[in-house]
């Protein structure tokens, strides 16, 4: 009986050290490019909006801060899916929709604090805390990086 053969089936084998922290740093690297394009997608689309209607006596909305929300998401879940598909992240089902759903907590609690690049920073860590979920020795601890980072970014938003 071979090794795989003793596993259920869907279980992955754990990849060696330098393959899961290949896979964890390629996480992160997604997660803060795609942190990074999705925040300046949505910010250059509230400078448009503010510069447009900057001498508008009234109400004035342009169409970019509503469109910039779910291009953002749309950029973020292309990226994501392509990035684990070419990781080797499986199964992506269970890891990318509560990176994407959740992660707007984190990356307002960090760019409503520090700005820019600390919200890039905590949307690496983000991505890798989930990305270590997929593995069954490093579950706890991805999830506790993940709930830590949530919690966190609780309390800097309402505490």
């Amino acid at each position: 009986m071979n090794a795989t053969s003793a596993q259920r089936h869907d279980e992955r084998a754990v990849p060696s050290g330098r393959g899961l922290a290949t896979r964890v740093l390629g996480a992160a690297g997604t997660g803060a490019a795609l942190t990074y394009l999705s925040l300046g997608l949505v910010d250059s689309a509230n400078r448009y909006d503010d510069r447009t209607c900057a001498n508008a006596p009234d109400f004035c909305m342009t169409v970019w801060p509503v469109v910039s929300l779910p291009a953002a998401f749309a950029l973020a879940l292309v990226g994501l899916l392509v990035a684990y598909r070419l990781l080797g992240i499986h199964p992506r089902l269970a890891v990318i929709p509560p990176t994407l759903l959740l992660a707007p907590f984190p990356l307002n609690a960090a760019e409503s604090v520090a700005g820019l690049w600390p919200a890039t920073v905590a949307g690496a860590v983000w991505a890798a805390a989930l990305a270590l979920t997929v593995w069954r020795p490093y579950r706890i601890l991805g999830l506790s990086a993940a709930a830590a980072v949530f919690l966190g970014s609780f309390i800097v938003l309402y505490g």
